[in-house]
């Protein structure tokens, strides 16, 4: 009878570890799946491990490249706003940013240069040189121009 009982009890504790194991996969699988989705944007060629809630319409957590090839922790909390504004969600140099809002159209500068905004009437960008490095430049009175290109990593403004 001894026999027995020892069986009986090594076959609930089997069925009480199967059943946590359960347990425990479904309700992972259950968060990984209910996850929202991360919004579109230039960041996801360049970010990982997006963690992306709807609800607070925040980017909660990402790891986003820098320029040097380190990455670095990043978020973003205006999400909604930026799309609404046809704003560009993109990793400038390891930080989440929206882009793209209000720069000027004219000219061939948006072929070369990225994270571009607008700060009043001064445009600022990250702009490829001719050695293939990423430098920061910016143009006062940018909507004046009629043209505006990338001169080896410095914007430039003309008619």
């Amino acid at each position: 009878m001894t026999g027995m009982r020892r069986t009986h009890r090594d076959m609930v504790k089997t069925v009480l570890i199967l059943f946590c194991f359960t347990v425990v996969c479904v309700f992972g699988a259950g968060s990984a799946l209910g996850s929202d989705q991360p919004p579109p944007g230039t960041y996801k060629k360049t970010c990982r491990n997006i963690d992306y809630s709807a609800n607070q319409n925040k980017i909660l957590n990402a790891s986003c490249k820098t320029l040097s090839g380190s990455w670095k922790p990043a978020h973003f909390s205006s999400v909604s706003q930026c799309l609404a504004q046809r704003g560009d969600i993109e990793n400038c140099n390891g930080t989440i940013e929206c882009t793209r809002v209000g720069i000027p159209s004219q000219g061939s500068y948006r072929q070369s240069c990225f994270c571009c905004r607008m700060v009043g009437t001064t445009l600022s960008c990250y702009c490829i040189t001719k050695k293939n490095v990423s430098r920061w430049t910016s143009l006062a009175n940018a909507g004046s121009y009629g043209n505006i290109w990338n001169d080896n990593g410095v914007l430039k403004g003309g008619r």
